[in-house]
């Protein structure tokens, strides 16, 4: 009998599909679609209920596996029904409709795309021609509802996941190729995110409860911006693998505040002729302050990480959607997902030790308080100035048996970076101790144990079954200027630490010279993003329950040359 389409085995039209597909491999398969709408037969045979490997080849061939969930959990049809979604995501995309009633179906969809990737769902993304999607969508739809909101943009569940995704898809060529023009729009538009802590939190939850749960007390004041804290979407509900899952959106803040820094980078700061060449020259002639070497240095070393970018340090030995380990388990709440990375779950050890290097934007203290004390948004929005940041950072931990510091769940003890008021602590070089007032209570926190790093960075499997990678209870984080950069820019010590719930690192600043003590105490809280940057805003000590009389925003990254 002479072969035809109907007699073709199941087998043998699943590898025409393969290779067919194989040819062009972004976009949905459309060969796959083009055979089942052949006739009835093709159609059953290529159906995912009759040819399950095929389904799983496609996805395997078109997307970056999955995260490591345990086996026999997915069917084929969690895995057909997750590539739908995903092609349906992307042609949404690809045909650039920025009103599109799903757009928050599809921007959820691309966000997990993006944090899962290792290659191959960016070829998708680029298909679909994302980048070009999120620089319309910034520019033509951001505003939408400012002009019912005084000005001010919203917070909502689209523009959460917009930003973030504009934030995750740069890379240093992409701000290159933007002109001056619109690096500057992209600032204008979100300053009002990155400066407005009074309206825009920059933390998952309530930033002065160490362990938030659904019974945390919340103190709510109003301002003329209204409550305070401000209400922020704080989670959907999305369909993963067809599961229903809770989705945590991140806020919203961070990001901005990342893109407003890489966009400023371009432009970098000016030498006034009358420093200093060298710090030599500026001892010789008893000239404190910042020498033209300095300035020098900073322009063309303290510049923001992007996430897919190798810079050399130990993050460079995890495959690339590991590095966004943070962000993606402060999203994806599935029982199901077993995460790689070591207690505390939103923090990978080893993250932050080392010399950290960037800059804060602070602005001018009567600008902030009109924009504190007026309803309405200031247009154009005001531009301040940056200002180098540097301090070289150590993790202790307290490891099984040792007992923790205790926890004082209240605004005292969160403008001491958690620590309990009054404790004291002695620090050597193999770690540090805290003693209570009257001596109530003594804790001790040790330097990470290798087993435990390699636990966090490359998951050896013969690590995890030690005891001594275990048994973590808390993550102290201490800080100092050095030298170098103190005699520039002025010296601080650091001291605070990482709420275990979503990795928000809080610091205690104090200036390193008791005789300047007119700089303050000043509080850092924010998050390592994306494992890259650590981002947030910094106040002077203020009550945690009302809005900062004055904040300033500030992005560090890890200076690997000196690793």
């Amino acid at each position: 009998m002479p072969a035809s389409l109907t007699t073709t085995p199941a087998e043998l039209l699943e590898q025409i599909i393969l290779i067919t597909t194989r040819q062009h491999h972004q976009g949905p398969p459309s060969a796959l679609r083009s055979l089942r709408l052949t006739c009835r037969m093709s159609n059953n045979a290529l159906s995912p209920q009759s040819n399950s490997y095929l389904y799983f080849m496609l996805f395997m061939d078109r997307f970056s596996p999955w995260r490591q969930f345990p086996g026999g959990h997915f069917a084929v049809h969690n895995i057909e029904h997750e590539l739908r979604k995903r092609f349906r995501a992307l042609q949404r995309i690809r045909r650039g409709d920025i009103t599109d009633p799903e757009i928050l179906e599809s921007l959820s969809t691309i966000y997990i795309m993006i944090l899962e990737d290792d290659g191959r769902n960016w070829d998708q993304l680029l298909w679909a021609q994302l980048p070009s999607f999120m620089t319309r969508f910034l520019r033509e739809r951001l505003m939408v509802g400012s002009e019912t909101n005084n000005g001010w943009p919203t917070e909502n569940e689209v523009n959460v996941l917009a930003v973030s995704i504009f934030w995750l898809m740069s890379c240093t060529e992409s701000i290159r190729d933007e002109t001056d023009e619109l690096r500057r729009e992209f600032v204008e538009l979100l300053s009002p995110y990155s400066f407005a802590g009074f309206r825009y939190p920059c933390f998952t939850g309530i930033e002065y409860n160490f362990c938030p749960s659904e019974n945390s007390r919340k103190t709510v004041t109003t301002s003329a911006h209204g409550a305070y804290p401000p209400n922020r979407p704080v989670s959907i509900t999305i369909n993963y693998f067809g599961r229903l899952i809770p989705f945590n959106l991140p806020p919203l803040a961070p990001y901005a505040i990342l893109v407003h820094f890489s966009r400023l980078e371009t432009r970098p700061l000016m030498i006034p002729p009358h420093l200093p060449e060298t710090r030599a020259v500026a001892v010789a002639n008893g000239i404190s302050g910042p020498t033209k070497e300095d300035i020098v240095y900073f322009n063309t070393r303290c510049k923001t990480h992007f996430p897919g970018t190798m810079y050399g340090n130990n993050f460079d030995t995890l495959l690339k959607s590991r590095r966004h380990d943070p962000d993606w388990t402060r999203s994806i709440r599935d029982p199901l997902y077993r995460s790689p990375s070591s207690l505390p779950g939103q923090y990978i050890p080893g993250t932050i030790s080392g010399r950290w290097q960037g800059s804060f934007i602070a602005p001018y203290y009567n600008v902030y308080k009109d924009m504190l004390s007026s309803p309405t948004a200031p247009s154009p929005f005001p531009t301040f100035g940056r200002f180098p940041l540097y301090v070289t950072f150590r993790e202790l931990y307290c490891y099984s048996p040792s007992i923790p510091l205790p926890l004082e769940e209240n605004e005292g003890a969160f403008e001491n970076a958690f620590l309990p008021i009054g404790c004291r602590w002695h620090e050597t070089e193999a770690g540090i101790e805290f003693t209570g007032e009257n001596m109530s209570f003594k804790a001790y926190y040790s330097l990470p144990r290798q087993e435990h790093l390699d636990i966090g960075f490359v998951g050896r499997t013969a690590c995890e079954s030690r005891p001594s990678a275990h048994g973590v209870f808390d993550v102290i984080i201490t800080g100092v200027t050095e030298d170098r950069y103190a005699a520039a820019w002025g010296g601080y010590r650091y001291m605070g630490r990482i709420r275990p719930s979503d990795g928000l690192i809080v610091l205690l600043r104090e200036p390193l010279n008791p005789q300047m003590v007119e700089l303050g105490r000043a509080l850092f809280r924010g998050y390592i993003v994306s494992s890259r940057n650590f981002v947030g805003r910094w106040k002077f000590i203020s009550s945690a329950v009302h809005p900062a009389e004055w904040e300033s925003i500030f992005s560090l990254c890890k200076d690997v040359s000196r690793e």
